[in-house]
Order: C-alpha cells, then structure tokens, then sequence
C-alpha cells in the first residue's frame, strides 16, 4: 500500500511542476529548445488529447507524460507540439515506445510538427536510451529523441539556481537518495524548504513548489508534524505573517484529516459531534499556523460551544481574525450568548 501511495505522489508532483513551471522546467532540462520557443506566446497543455491514444504499452511504469501546444520564434506562423515522457524506471522498451507514441501523437494531430522528450527520473546511471533503430531487408528506421538524465544534475548547482524547477528536480533525487529512511527524508525535506523560502519567489511558485516537495517527500505522519512546525516558524522568520497560500496549503490538508477523523468519530459518538470535533481540529490547525503555540484554556472553550453553526463562524473568523486574543474574545462572546 506504501509503494503505491508514493507513486501517486510522484505522478501528483510531475503533473504539478510541468504546468506550473513548465517554461523553467524547458529551460533548465532543455535549453536549446527553451531558446527557439516564442515565450511571449501562450503555450497550451493537450493531456486530455493524448489521452484519448490509450492504452498504448498498458504494462509500461512512468510517472506521467504531456503534450504541449508552443509557438516557435522562426516568423512562421504555425504551432509546434511537444511530447515529453516522464520514466520513472529502467524499460528495455522505451526506445520501441517512444517512437509508437511519437507516431501516434503525429498522426492524431495530422501530421502537424512534433517534438519527442523524454525526462529520465531513474535511480539507474547506466541506463541511457535515446534512439529506436530497426533495419531488415534494406527498410532502416532510426528515431532519435533528445532526453535527459536526472541523475546528471549536481545538487550543488541545482540549490545554488534561481530557476524554480531547480527546487523540483533537488526534491526529485533527494526523494531517491532517500528512499526507505525516513529520518534521512525529513533532514532533506526541512533543509530544501528552508531553500524555497528563503529564495525569494513570489508567492504562487512558494505554494506550488511546497505542494511538489510534498508530494515527492511524503512522511510518516509524527515526522510531517514536525516538518509543518518548522516551515511556519521559517515562513514567520521571514516576514510571512499573515495567513499565506502555503500555510492555506497544509491547512487544507489538515482540515481534510480533521473533518475525517470527526466523521470517524462521528460513527462512535453520534453524527453531530464527530462533526464538531472535525471543526475544532481545523480552527485550532488554523490558530496554530497563524499565532504558533495555542493555551490548552482556548481548546477546552471550543469544546463548550453548543453548536455545529457557531463553531463553523469561528472557523472562518480564525483564519482573519488580527490576533489570537481577539479570537479569544470573539469566542468569549459565542458561549456568552444564550442558549436556544
């Protein structure tokens, strides 16, 4: 169950950094490519198209593939498509694959023109494929498509890059360097988050490059903890006071684990409370990434509001309201009111 929850993760994470880093993932991995592509010009991400071509080599083990709509800056008005194959491990018949999705994509887009890439995220340095050949009887095909190898890349020069998609090919093969030793994982988890903050992106490639660690990078659940506790900390260090997109991201995640832990709950205890108890796991998540430590007095008053309807307002006043005191004060007057 573990393995495949960690491939998800890793196809949650390719997915996510190419749309949203895909000029920097163009020009970090291919830059002559990156340099004849007209950035001035949308570019257009087709998956759903070429998903319509399965299911070709159904038994193949990737990560995930795109395809991408371009303008190139030659003067002539046309588009150019890109086909970018992700492979995740070591397929003595990704050459042949290569080349049968190549034609595929070729024909459905009649015949229009098409680049072939493929991304080698493996933990094999010896394994390098790059052309399909097959000559029998005077007909000779050969097929070549531009790829490159993760593994190449120095960690090094990827922390010291101010190109985003740098941070997402350092989570990538810090993730393999890590496998199996989760207490490794967390020590290369905190340290490249500390990198992504300090760096200085603007606030949109913050959240999506924290989503794409997190996925690459997923704990056992006592290690994420510690790992939130460390991120706000560095997040308040660095003048993220207010409540950002980051902290809405593990906020989101932890207010999924609440409510679904108080429907567990819920089972047990009787509907309505389970749900309570999911709020108030939320507001005091909220509180927490907000204001840092919480008084256990605070917990103790949620638990005597009377119903679901007021606790869901504090659970929209906790993620705007300007201090924790003023929280405290609102709640005051929540179990102030009389009952009905």
């Amino acid at each position: 169950m573990r393995t495949k929850r960690t491939r998800t993760d890793f196809d949650s994470a390719w997915k996510l950094a190419l749309e949203a880093f895909f000029p920097a993932c163009m020009e970090l991995l291919f830059p002559q490519l990156h340099a004849l592509i007209d950035w001035q010009r949308d570019h257009l991400f087709l998956n759903t198209e070429l998903r319509k071509l399965r299911p070709l080599f159904p038994g193949a083990r990737r990560f995930v593939d795109a395809l991408v709509r371009v303008a190139f800056k030659d003067g002539h008005e046309r588009f150019v498509y890109l086909h970018i194959e992700i492979q995740a491990q070591r397929d003595p018949l990704f050459g042949l694959r290569m080349f049968v999705y190549h034609y595929h994509v070729f024909e459905a887009l009649h015949y229009a023109e098409l680049v072939s890439l493929a991304i080698l995220a493996d933990s094999d340095p010896h394994w390098r494929p790059e052309t399909f050949t097959r000559a029998l009887g005077g007909c000779e095909i050969t097929f070549r498509f531009p790829t490159v190898k993760l593994l190449d890349m120095e960690e090094a020069t990827l922390e010291a890059h101010s190109n985003p998609f740098a941070a997402v090919v350092l989570a990538h093969l810090r993730a393999l360097k890590a496998r199996g030793n989760p207490q490794l994982l967390f020590e290369e988890k905190v340290r490249l988050l500390r990198t992504v903050l300090r760096r200085g992106y603007n606030p949109e490639d913050i959240v999506n490059l924290y989503k794409v660690v997190d996925y690459l990078m997923a704990l056992p659940k006592e290690l994420e903890s510690q790992v939130n506790a460390i991120v706000r900390e560095v997040a308040r260090r660095h003048g993220l006071r207010k409540l950002t997109s980051l902290e809405r991201e593990a906020l989101e995640r932890g207010a999924r684990q609440g409510l679904e832990e108080g429907l567990q709950e819920g089972l047990q205890k009787g509907i309505q409370q389970g749900f309570q108890q999911g709020i108030i796991k939320v507001i005091l998540l909220t509180l927490r990434s907000r204001f840092g430590e919480v008084p256990a007095r605070l917990e103790r008053r949620l638990r005597q509001v009377p119903t679901v309807e007021q606790l869901e307002q504090l659970s929209l006043l906790a993620s705007g309201v300007p201090t924790l005191k003023a929280f405290e004060q609102a709640l005051a007057d929540v179990l102030a009111q009389p009952s009905r």
